[in-house]
């Protein structure tokens, strides 16, 4: 399931252009394991079709790429708009080798970037059909234009070395 929260690390891409200008990344990584809460919204472009409002405040307790598919980890990244730059409509792109009934390969919602806040979106493994290994990338798009693009692994539960060791106090 999809999350995104209005409120650097090897491997990311940042694009050239105007656009490009405005969006940064801030951080990327893992959230330990927790259960989401939060609204869920309306997002046609997900294979689920909602996404989910999460609470503010939270961080990425690992600043890795390569992510287990074990219940309830979250991963993503964080961006904001460059000092200066105005509020600036994007659109929030994940991709993923096929997922789902329909083998769904990319999601994607509409967001607004704010001056002085930061943007957190995530994916949390929640279903068994989302925890699909392979290439994944979160992408930030103006205009139709990746601006900004980070790349993670996501690998079986079985390799969850580094994970389980950031995670420990959350594992049951």
């Amino acid at each position: 399931m999809r999350h995104r929260l209005i409120g650097l690390a090897a491997g990311l891409v940042l694009l050239a252009g105007p656009a490009a200008a405005q969006v940064r990344l801030l951080e990327a990584g893992i959230i330990c394991p927790r259960i989401s809460t939060g609204e869920l919204v309306e997002a046609p472009g997900t294979e689920a079709g909602h996404i989910r409002r999460i609470e503010e405040g939270l961080g990425f307790d690992l600043a890795a790429r390569t992510v287990p598919t074990m219940d309830n980890l979250s991963f993503g990244f964080r961006t904001a708009l460059k000092d200066g730059a105005p509020a600036t409509d994007v659109t929030i792109v994940v991709t993923h080798p096929p997922m789902g009934p329909r083998g769904v390969t990319r999601e994607e919602w509409p967001d607004t970037l704010f001056p002085g806040q930061t943007n957190l979106n995530l994916f949390t493994f929640e279903l068994d059909y989302e925890k699909v290994p392979g290439p994944w990338t979160f992408a930030v798009e103006v205009a139709g234009r990746p601006v900004v693009s980070v790349p993670f692994e996501v690998t079986r539960e079985g390799a969850r070395g580094p994970v389980e060791a950031a995670c420990f106090q959350f594992m049951s």
